[in-house]
């Protein structure tokens, strides 16, 4: 009975929002995985440069200055501007090393992003291979239509990123060269914190992710090259199948039952300390192989796990009281046979 209660709230929660009051340590853990990890290599292989309020023709001149240095590719995001600057696009036509995103439809180039509920964006499509991340990395996919961006540190100006109109800072041939530079929109003036809310994305790096009406944290190109980092470090992350998840939740909820059944006392109040100890312990473990497994590169998800946990040691309590109290009867009416 009590396991068709743990398959029943599971079913529930691919339907229904739950928020188990403040309880609900997997899911706050599951949100926040992202940061509370060990922080992952920075990907030297990309630079990034904010176009800011720059026009076409001072794009193209930037960009012919930047084909000097001999990079490996250019990658261009212009999705800010409102017209196509078809003549720039063209010019460049003929020459692979820049590739520049497709912003009006879904065909060649386009991003690979993932925009989800709440402008979220957590994974990155590779059911082709002409995505404007996949062309610049040359990424022939692993056999998956979507993957799970393994967002990175945060970039940080002016170590990580720079504005293109300083040509003092980044024009060095030696550090470009062989690279991958990706030209996008990250604000009129580039900044450590966003204020300006076009082209931008809320990611499992938001301090409130998880949260409702939370503003965003991340430019679309700076999502580009998180993509890309996942790619370029083979740092993909594998997603638990949903059989494999529910076993592992029913195991909890299996061992939560017989833990109770079989450590409970005469004295109610302790078989309560009992389930309550319990209740924690394993919830905080459930929480530990989150962490664990998502260091190991698979993202296990149980935001169910404390609400089934719940209602089974609450279920499995009263059915210890309710037998311990019959235990008395059926001996007084054995007595009086």
């Amino acid at each position: 009975m009590t396991l068709l209660f743990a398959i029943a709230v599971i079913g529930l929660y691919h339907f229904i929002n739950i928020r188990f009051f403040n309880l609900d340590l997997t899911k706050r853990t599951k949100e926040a995985l992202f940061v509370v990890r060990n922080e992952t290599d920075i990907d030297r292989t990309v630079v990034l440069y904010s176009v800011g309020k720059l026009e076409p023709n001072e794009l193209q001149e930037k960009i012919d200055s930047l084909l000097i240095t001999a990079p490996k590719r250019i990658g261009v995001n212009l999705c800010h501007w409102d017209k196509i600057p078809k003549s720039l696009i063209e010019k460049y036509k003929s020459n692979s090393i820049v590739v520049f995103a497709n912003c009006r439809d879904k065909r060649i180039n386009s991003l690979s992003q993932i925009i989800g509920d709440h402008n979220t964006v957590t994974h990155f499509k590779t059911d082709r291979q002409d995505y404007f991340e996949l062309q610049l990395t040359d990424f022939k996919g692993r056999g998956n239509e979507i993957e799970r961006i393994n967002y990175g540190p945060k970039l940080h100006y002016p170590f990580d990123k720079g504005e293109l109109t300083d040509s003092y800072f980044w024009f060095n041939p030696d550090h470009l060269k062989g690279k991958t530079i990706l030209l996008g929109y990250m604000g009129d003036y580039l900044t450590d914190s966003i204020y300006y809310y076009q082209d931008c994305r809320i990611t499992p790096l938001n301090r409130y992710y998880g949260e409702n009406n939370i503003p965003p944290d991340m430019y679309d190109i700076e999502i580009s090259a998180n993509i890309m980092r996942t790619i370029n470090d083979k740092d993909f992350i594998d997603e638990v199948n949903q059989v494999v998840r529910i076993l592992i939740i029913l195991a909890f909820s299996l061992l939560n039952v017989t833990i109770l059944t079989f450590a409970k006392t005469r004295w109610t109040i302790v078989n309560l300390i009992i389930a309550t100890l319990l209740f924690i312990i394993l919830t905080g473990t459930g929480s530990f192989l989150l962490v664990f497994m998502f260091d190991k590169r698979y993202y296990l998800e149980m935001d169910e796990l404390p609400l089934i946990l719940f209602i089974t040691t609450v279920f499995t309590v009263i059915m210890n009281i309710s037998e311990k109290r019959a235990s008395p009867q059926q001996n007084v009416s054995a007595m009086v046979r």
